[in-house]
């Protein structure tokens, strides 16, 4: 399930997923998965999907979560019984250095997706013709009594 849940995060554009195995030193949980996020909005939404993708798979949500309820929040946590993830801005994963406190954990080896090349995107600018102006020469003054051109 955390492979699957860092595989679901790295495809929603979440960064430096690490995932570590604290099945020795805790009884309340198997594995953390911890994740950058670039917004709280994006963690909120990844939270929610989350959620939604273990109750449709598992038949149950989430125990416990946190940094839902606020706009402000720099951390989403979510508690899936065996798996919990943790979701960070970058100034708050820095800050409580999860991976530094528990780095005599083994990691759980996971690669991330090669980054998608971009695809090009062709800009369009607006023209008269694109506004039904047809030439320049629309834009010319006419006599008022004679009706526009179609």
């Amino acid at each position: 399930m955390a492979l699957s849940i860092a595989q679901r995060l790295d495809e929603k554009q979440a960064k430096d997923i690490t995932i570590l195995d604290v099945s020795g030193p805790l009884v309340i949980a198997d594995y953390f998965v911890i994740a950058t996020v670039q917004s709280t909005r994006q963690g909120q939404s990844l939270a929610k999907e989350l959620d939604l993708e273990s109750k449709a798979t598992r038949g149950r949500r989430r125990r416990n979560t946190g940094g839902l309820e606020t706009e402000e929040s720099n951390w989403v946590l979510l508690d899936f019984d065996d798996v919990v993830v943790h979701l960070f801005l970058p100034e708050a994963r820095e800050y409580y250095g999860l991976e530094a406190l528990w780095a005599d954990v083994p990691r759980v080896p996971f690669t991330p997706s090669a980054p998608k090349e971009s695809a090009k995107v062709e800009i369009r600018h607006p023209t008269l013709e694109g506004f039904g102006l047809g030439s320049l020469g629309a834009l010319e003054p006419r006599d008022p009594k004679t009706p526009p051109p179609r």
